[in-house]
Formats: structure tokens, C-alpha cells, sequence
């Protein structure tokens, strides 16, 4: 009869695991270096567009889905468990009067399976000039997951229940440079209100230092500033002017192959948090290592995480990855020092032109409490414009 092993043991081999992973990042970094992406892919879930310039004084009418599952089996006072499944739609009417700029307006719906109300309708209004590979829009924003944040900086679940941004951006896309900086406006406040107003701004940037036919290696960085503030409010409360400021600081390495594995990607990230004016009751600044090693297979993605942190916080980052908890009967538990470790199985099909159906298995093992819990998704997407005039 076999024996198994006890936690401690179990978490001794994690950390022999940690350590081999590193040294497996390490080895590549140097080995690219002397010739010259591991974060989620989620290509499929962005809504970014490119104007086309011989659509010049042409109208569309362009619609756009997303249905989603997404199950969190958490039982822990960090995060909590629950489930998101329903559909989102876009219908939209795109214009473009001249060949670099483009119109867009439309309704956002979203609805939940099992409520007999939707969840949320909005006007969808954006002018979009673009040059060349830059783009500049007003209104609403090709924002949460476009925004190419990692997790710790931006929770993926967002996409979901936070999907609408609003404001301006400003991006470039190239082969070797991606650029996106926006403000996003959450909350207005008015004379008399009794909240504060609520901005979210940052810019992510990624430079492609070498590039080769095998062989890639990059330097991302990433900068978010949440405020809080006014000074129209009317309760003494909202007096106290608060900035949360969150960067990350990473390498990414890519080595392509043939075969089984098609490519082994590594994306290392240094991340710190810091709150200006001590307001904050539990950790006014905090830091982080999240590590990845990701193989893409001709079967699926297999990613290994590692993510240890202390005092780290991040309003817009995954509930996961946070230092001070987000359970709903158990708010604000403290856990200062954070180690996870993440497997992540991943899989994209395109069904037909326009629709893509993802899927994602995500268990994690909570090294400091002995825990194990698990994650699932399911997500459909689809897109498709048709002329009008």
C-alpha cells in the first residue's frame, strides 16, 4: 500500500518544485540573452479594433457576444467562491466619415442566467482617431482585459462584472511595441454628493528588445493609479484624499520549438504597492514576485504560477493575490504573507469564422493555510460586421 504523503511534506516538494522552476526561468533568460509571454493569453476575450481605412464613409452594424461560466470553488477567508453564467451583447453602429476615424454607437446589455432582469444596460458611445499604428479614443474604452495587466493588477473577472470603462486611451500596437494608457472615469461626484469620485488611470507598455526567428525576449511595465477624492462632497468622511499606486516590473522570454511542445514561454514580474497619505488600516504599502512558465502543447497550455507576496493590495487586481480579504461574511481578514501555486490548463477552439469557445481548469495550492481549491471557465465569443451603406 502506498503512503502519502502529510502536508509538510507535500509543501517541501512545492517548494523544491519553486525552486527547480526558477532555475529553469534563470537558464532561459540567460540562454536567450545570447541570442537576442507567459501571461494569459486572452486574444480571444479582447475587443480591440484596428480602423480600417478603406472602410472610408462606409456604415456597418457590428455585433458582438460574450457568453460566460465561470465557477470559483473557494472556501478560504481570502476570496470568495462563487459563479458567474449568463451572455453580454453589444449591437453597435459603426461610421466612418473620414478613413482614420470611426463612430461607434450602440446599447450594452447584460443579463444573468437564472434572474429575469438584466443585470445592466448602458449606451455605448466612442470616437476613435487613428494614425498609423496609434490610436486615440473618447468614450468608451477598449478596456480591462485589452489592457494586457496581469492578474495581481487587474482580476480577469472583471471582463465580467466590470466590463464598461469610460474616458480616454491612447494606444500603439506594433510587432515590437505595445503602448496603452488610459483614464478611466468610474465615479462622478456632483455638489453634495456623499462619495467620492473615482478614477482608475495607468498605462501598460511591452518592448521587444530581441527578436529572433526562435527567440524573443521583452521588458513589460506596468503602472496603475487609483484616486479617491473631491472637494464637493458633503460628509466629513469623504474629506480624505487617497492614491493607490500599484507597478510591475518584468522580463519575458520566448523560445519556440518543434513537436509535441510548440513553444515554452517565461514572464517574471517584480510588483509593488504603495497607498500616499496612511489611510489605508492595514498595510499602506506591500511587494510581490509572481513567476510563469507556460508550455504551449498541440494539445493545449499547460502554465505553472508562482505567486508570494507581503502586505501586497490592489483593488482592481485578483482577489487571490490580495493581502487583506474579500469574503463577503468575512471581510477585511488579514493574511499578510501570501504563497500560492497555480496550474492552469487552457484551451482555445474556433469553431467558425467570428466564434471562439475558451476554456480554462485553474487549481491552486495555498501553501501557507494547507489549502487546495479550484477554478473553472467557459467562454464564448463572437463578432461580426455587416455593411450597411
Amino acid at each position: 500500500m502506498v503512503k502519502l504523503p502529510n502536508f509538510q511534506q507535500f509543501k517541501v516538494l512545492c517548494l523544491q518544485m519553486f525552486r527547480r522552476f526558477f532555475q529553469i526561468n534563470l537558464a532561459l533568460f540567460l540562454f536567450t540573452a545570447q541570442y537576442s509571454f507567459a501571461q494569459l493569453n486572452n486574444t480571444h476575450l479582447e475587443t480591440f479594433q484596428h480602423i480600417d481605412s478603406t472602410k472610408n464613409q462606409q456604415l456597418y452594424f457590428q455585433f458582438d457576444s460574450f457568453s460566460f461560466l465561470k465557477n470559483n470553488e473557494y472556501f478560504g477567508k481570502i476570496a470568495d467562491g462563487f459563479t458567474l453564467f449568463g451572455n453580454q451583447f453589444s449591437p453597435k453602429f459603426i461610421y466612418q466619415p473620414a478613413p482614420n476615424v470611426s463612430i461607434e454607437a450602440g446599447v450594452y446589455a447584460w443579463k444573468d442566467f437564472g434572474n429575469d432582469k438584466f443585470t445592466s444596460v448602458q449606451p455605448i458611445f466612442t470616437i476613435k482617431v487613428q494614425k498609423d499604428s496609434s490610436q486615440f479614443l473618447f468614450g468608451n474604452l477598449d478596456g480591462q482585459l485589452n489592457h494586457h495587466l496581469i492578474e495581481p493588477m487587474m482580476n480577469f473577472e472583471r471582463v465580467i462584472l466590470n466590463r464598461q470603462e469610460f474616458g480616454l486611451q491612447y494606444t500603439k500596437r506594433t510587432s515590437k511595441t505595445f503602448f496603452d494608457s488610459w483614464i478611466d472615469w468610474q465615479q462622478m461626484i456632483y455638489k453634495g454628493s456623499d462619495f467620492q469620485e473615482k478614477i482608475f488611470a495607468g498605462f501598460s507598455w511591452n518592448k521587444r528588445l530581441i527578436q529572433h526567428k526562435n527567440f524573443t525576449l521583452s521588458l513589460p511595465v506596468q503602472l496603475t493609479l487609483l484616486h479617491h477624492g473631491g472637494q464637493i462632497t458633503s460628509s466629513k468622511d469623504t474629506n480624505q484624499v487617497v492614491t493607490y499606486t500599484n507597478v510591475a516590473l518584468g522580463i519575458e522570454a520566448e523560445l519556440k520549438t518543434i513537436g509535441f511542445i510548440q513553444s515554452i514561454k517565461t514572464q517574471n514580474y517584480w510588483l509593488g504597492y504603495r497607498q500616499n497619505s496612511g489611510y489605508n488600516p492595514y498595510f499602506s504599502e506591500g511587494s510581490g514576485i509572481y513567476l510563469n512558465l507556460l508550455a504551449e502543447t498541440k494539445v493545449m497550455n499547460l502554465m505553472l504560477s508562482y505567486w508570494q507576496s507581503s502586505g501586497y493590495s490592489s483593488e482592481m487586481g485578483g482577489d487571490l493575490y490580495q493581502s487583506v480579504g474579500r469574503v463577503y461574511r468575512n471581510q477585511n481578514q488579514l493574511e499578510k504573507e501570501r504563497k500560492l501555486l497555480f496550474f492552469r490548463f487552457m484551451k482555445d477552439w474556433k469553431l467558425i469564422d467570428n466564434l471562439w469557445l475558451t476554456f480554462r481548469f485553474e487549481p491552486y495550492f495555498d501553501l501557507n493555510n494547507h489549502s487546495f481549491e479550484h477554478s473553472e471557465g467557459l467562454f464564448l465569443t463572437y463578432r461580426q460586421g455587416f455593411k450597411l451603406k
